[in-house]
């Protein structure tokens, strides 16, 4: 993120933290350089996100340490949560960054606790687009010595002494270490760290970035550096959002030579994203893919970003999926790292965290449960584990550690809604129905956390109860990157319980205005269409979007039943088995809502795959 005008960052504050944290520890290559541990943060990976424990007046939550932006933030909807009051910045503030800007509000955190020390009268900018938390941002992370090594769930702050000349890659002897210059910022008080990257021998501007899951170049930078947008190597890709509300176009393309501190990485994959009109201070993004394939430290004195290269793939590990999978590695870089074991509970965890990211999901799972063995009172812990054995497909023993976990926190609203989801897949609708009302009661009201139990609500049947969770949400976020698809989620449950569909169109309009002609939406105005009885636009909005996706069964489905309204007893027959042979089990959910289709003929049965009714997303379009 940047900013027109620049908060100032509590220096004061951070000082009482480092100073009631700090232990000395000599660095392995120098008697006299040292480096003093300032804050060891515990921190868990949430997907790719390092999230660390934190208290707002009393309010146990998480925070994501994001080096990215300026300065600490959250979402409107988590300072509602949390039960902050907002007040205005100076007239002429705004937050810029990839997908536009906003004018946000300042938070005042009364008493804020983070690593075991408590902070007074912390402030965070709230606003912009809602990714799910609030973040520690730059004025946290860039000020002294910071080192990522997430592939092991680390990041530690330190202070050096002495250290004009020394290699502060304490745990690199024996390996090659990387050193790559930073530049400094264009402002005072700009603690963001920018490292240089040569890309094709250009010499680039990146932002140091844990808080962005991929890393990237801009496209105007990618340009400059010979990366030709327009060739058949170049793959379209999805639609990117940042802090703005805008929506930006990204590509991967092939970069011959990205050269950082020494380490060649060749013909690598790397996403572009179109940055026409973002006022940035940077040229390219080195996010969490790059940090989980790397060990780092920055030191602000020398001016340098430290390396080592822990194995396994760089950048392509988030383009994989796709353009397939490439063996994309760093040259020049000498032998992984081998760390010794954890030791703690939270060092487990985080490695277990970071394992799972890597796609390791047994060693996941090993080493959660070497965590639980080490402190068996955490529900945290047992839900984490729970959630490795889901990716390893072990239902009964997630179930185990959510029934366990919730004899420890027995209101927690995420262990009531993954077993909700459990049951439901067991087919115990009682049951299910049960913990998702209780999910409900402890759920904030306007989280983005509430559309899991939105889709619970939709595959039981009873969508009518989740418009008013919805409509809560909607409301906090009309500055968001997402709004349109909620505004689409809101309409489609209203249009599955045929209730108030005058507002369901005209939200399912206004989000197409927004966001364009996406399948998933006109697929949710045509059946508020079809609720209507206006079965003409039904089947003109599905004939668009299966135009874009021709085996969307959704949109098959309610064609079908709008052209079997129509008489037109052939097509709307094909529609309807077309949709059942794309997903068997598609008469079973609308069924829930009274949209039943004709029986198959017997000749024209279409034959079971056995396949269990996919979960509903709030756009229900994966059915």
């Amino acid at each position: 993120m940047t900013t027109q005008v620049r908060l100032f960052c509590c220096i004061a504050v951070l000082q009482v933290l480092f100073a009631v944290l700090s232990q000395a520890v000599e660095a392995a290559d120098s008697g006299k350089c040292k480096i003093s541990l300032l804050v060891k943060f515990p921190v868990i990976m949430e997907g790719p996100r390092a999230s660390v424990p934190a208290v707002f007046n009393g309010h146990e939550t998480r925070v994501w340490l994001d080096s990215g932006a300026f300065f600490n933030f959250m979402p409107k909807a988590k300072a509602v949560e949390l039960g902050l009051t907002t007040e205005p910045l100076p007239a002429g503030f705004y937050v810029s960054g990839i997908g536009g800007s906003y004018t946000p509000e300042l938070a005042r955190v009364r008493d804020f606790g983070i690593a075991g020390v408590t902070l007074h009268n912390v402030e965070f900018v709230v606003g912009g687009s809602d990714v799910g938390n609030g973040f520690l941002g730059a004025n946290f992370l860039g000020f002294w010595d910071t080192e990522f090594d997430l592939a092991k769930g680390a990041v530690n702050l330190f202070k050096e002494t002495k250290c004009d000349r020394a290699t502060l890659a304490y745990w690199g002897t024996g390996m090659s270490v990387g050193e790559a210059r930073l530049f400094r910022g264009d402002q005072d008080k700009d603690y963001h760290i920018y490292v240089e990257v040569i890309v094709n021998g250009h010499s680039l501007r990146a932002l140091l970035d844990s808080g962005a899951p991929d890393s990237l170049i801009g496209r105007r930078a990618a340009e400059r550096a010979g990366i030709d947008l327009t060739s058949p190597q170049v793959v379209g890709s999805v639609k990117m959002t940042g802090v703005g509300s805008r929506q930006r176009q990204s590509w991967i393309a092939r970069a011959p030579v990205i050269s950082i501190g020494g380490e060649e990485i060749r013909n690598t994959p790397i996403r572009i994203i179109d940055d026409a009109g973002d006022n940035r201070g940077f040229d390219m993004l080195l996010g969490v893919d790059f940090l989980m394939a790397h060990h780092v430290i920055v030191s602000q004195i020398q001016r340098k970003m430290f390396l080592t290269y822990n194995g396994g793939p760089i950048f392509s590990a988030t383009t994989d999926r796709e353009i397939g999978q490439r063996t994309t590695r760093a040259v020049d870089m000498g032998e992984s790292e081998k760390a010794p074991d954890p030791k703690t509970a939270d060092e487990f965890a985080g490695r277990a965290s970071a394992r799972l990211v890597q796609g390791d999901v047994i060693g996941a799972i090993a080493d959660y449960t070497d965590a639980i063995h080490l402190a068996p009172g955490r529900a945290d812990l047992l839900d984490d584990r729970a959630g490795a054995y889901l990716r390893g497909r072990h239902p009964e023993l997630a179930a185990s550690d959510i029934d366990a976990a919730l004899v420890i926190a027995p209101n927690a609203p995420q262990l009531l809604t993954r077993r909700a989801q459990i049951k439901l897949s067991r087919g115990d609708k009682s049951g299910a129905l049960s913990d998702t009302d209780a999910a409900v009661a402890g759920m904030p009201k306007g989280s983005l956390d509430v559309m899991p139990i939105v889709t619970l609500y939709e595959r039981l049947g009873m969508a009518s109860r989740g418009t008013a969770l919805i409509d809560q949400v909607v409301a906090l976020h009309h500055d968001d990157a997402k709004y349109a698809s909620l505004l689409n989620a809101s309409s489609w449950n209203r249009g599955l319980a045929n209730a108030d569909l005058d507002r369901a169109l005209k939200d399912a309009n206004a989000a197409i205005r927004q966001a364009g002609p996406i399948p998933s939406f006109l697929d949710t105005r045509a059946l508020i269409q079809y609720r209507r009885k206006d079965y003409s636009a039904a089947i003109a909005d599905e004939g668009a979007a299966l135009d874009k996706m021709p085996k969307l069964p959704a949109a098959l489905f309610i064609r079908g039943l709008s052209r079997l309204a129509k008489g037109d007893t052939a097509n709307g027959g094909a529609d309807i088995a077309a949709a059942r042979e794309s997903q068997p089990k598609i008469d079973e959910f609308y069924a829930l809502y009274g949209l039943i289709a004709p029986a198959p003929e017997p000749s024209k049965t279409v034959k079971s795959t056995g396949a269990e009714l996919e979960p509903v997303g709030s756009d229900g379009k994966e059915l």
